[in-house]
């Protein structure tokens, strides 16, 4: 989405109008502040933009703080010289402004300041729309889902299907074993004696091919060596840190994903732990949590499309702090969308997949395969007391009417030893 503005037009703000066209960014124009209101009121502008020199009077800076208020979706954006730094300290200082450009404005100081006051922006709205939502839509009891259960009040024979069913599309489909027996095929046919009887010579694209299915096949076992570390596990996570150290970890997660992220060209907005959180304690092993963010960051990358934004939102609610990931919810091979209510709870038995269908594009990214995913994501989440959920919500957001996944982790927040 390209950010619209709306600008205060006058000899001033001259120079943005050209600015904004060479960026290629939309904006309509308004010749009085009086006109202003009026045009917001349409809720289709993302900033409001104008000159210092243009609200001088104490009228006029009493409307911005009008404006901030009925029209908190939109972000006011001061253009300033260094004869109005009072005035500019003042404005931002009583949040009439979100944020101020020194002149003489360049082209890539402005797309800077617009990009990041947007990203800003769309989080701020979405983590508002998500609020509202949940309140009128998710209203359900939080159930703790026992990981060892569910695996004793299945069948046995169903879980036998189940998981002859996942070795077979995670170690026979896409790259992996299966592909590398193909190579290995090849290669015994492709590769000649020589006169001596001595060497074989293998041709170069058989030997790459090996060696990509190799590393394919050796991340697989690594994965499970991983997973088989948390399944053992049975200890409770007693460690206590602040909620602020989740942070690091999920930026970390972040610049490892940078690559997968780039291949249907996504973004991932993150938001700010509320302050309120911020002194109290949560259980938190970094290197655990580590494993269950990347999981679920995966899965909300794999299962969204070209373009689309990811949104990693922070809410506390009571003795709680909320990690939401949320990204757009699409059709499913059965006609369904996102996470239909039947398998909200069954996501998180192991080898239970909505969708059979093997990506191989984030193959080299992943820490558990065979539809352990989510159960083990549940798993560490039990072992800091935590809860974690997924399910659809209605997105009318801007008024898209389409729905989102939206996958909650839950830390009981802890007050800090004195």
């Amino acid at each position: 989405m390209i950010p619209h503005s709306l600008l205060l037009e006058s000899k001033n703000t001259k120079p943005i109008a050209e600015l904004l066209k060479e960026i290629v960014y939309t904006f309509e124009r308004v010749n009085d502040l009086e006109e202003i209101a009026e045009k917001l009121e349409e809720g289709k502008f993302h900033f409001l933009i104008f000159h210092a020199n243009d609200i001088e009077n104490e009228r006029d800076q009493k409307k911005l703080s009008e404006f901030t208020i009925n029209f908190p979706h939109t972000l006011i954006i001061l253009i300033t010289d260094t004869s109005q730094w009072g005035l500019t300290a003042s404005l931002l200082k009583r949040h009439s402004v979100y944020d101020f450009i020194q002149t003489p404005v360049d082209q890539d100081h402005l797309k800077f300041t617009l990009d990041r006051s947007f990203l800003y922006l769309s989080t701020k709205l979405k983590s508002q729309f998500i609020n509202d939502a949940e309140n009128n839509l998710y209203k359900r009891m939080v159930e703790i889902f026992d990981w060892k259960k569910s695996i004793s009040n299945k069948e046995n024979e169903n879980i036998a299907a189940d998981i002859i069913h996942q070795m077979n599309i995670n170690l026979f489909q896409g790259s992996g074993i299966g592909t590398l027996m193909s190579v290995v095929s090849i290669l015994i046919s492709k590769s000649k004696l020589d006169q001596d009887e001595k060497n074989y010579s293998i041709p170069k694209p058989v030997m790459d091919l090996l060696s990509e299915n190799y590393e394919a096949a050796k991340s697989m076992f690594d994965s499970m060596s991983v997973s088989q570390s948390i399944i053992d596990d049975q200890e409770q996570v007693n460690k206590k840190e602040s909620p602020t150290k989740l942070l690091p970890i999920i930026e970390r997660e972040l610049d490892f994903l940078n690559e997968a992220l780039s291949i249907k060209n996504q973004k991932i907005n993150l938001s700010q732990i509320p302050i309120s959180a911020t002194g109290k304690k949560i259980r938190l092993d970094e290197t655990k949590i580590s494993y269950a963010i990347r999981e679920v960051l995966i899965n909300a990358i794999k299962y969204s499309k070209d373009q689309d934004i990811i949104y990693l939102l922070f809410f506390q609610k009571e003795n709680f702090l909320e990690l939401k990931v949320i990204n757009p919810a699409y059709q499913n091979d059965d006609g369904s969308s996102g996470i239909p209510e039947k398998f909200e709870s069954l996501v998180f038995e192991p080898f239970f997949r909505i969708s059979s269908v093997v990506d191989d594009s984030y193959a080299k990214f992943e820490q558990f395969r065979f539809g352990l995913g989510l159960p083990l994501v549940k798993k560490i989440m039990d072992q800091h007391l935590a809860n974690v959920q997924i399910y659809n919500i209605e997105n009318n957001f801007k008024n898209e009417n389409t729905k989102d996944i939206c996958l909650t982790i839950r830390f009981p927040l802890l007050e800090e030893e004195k």
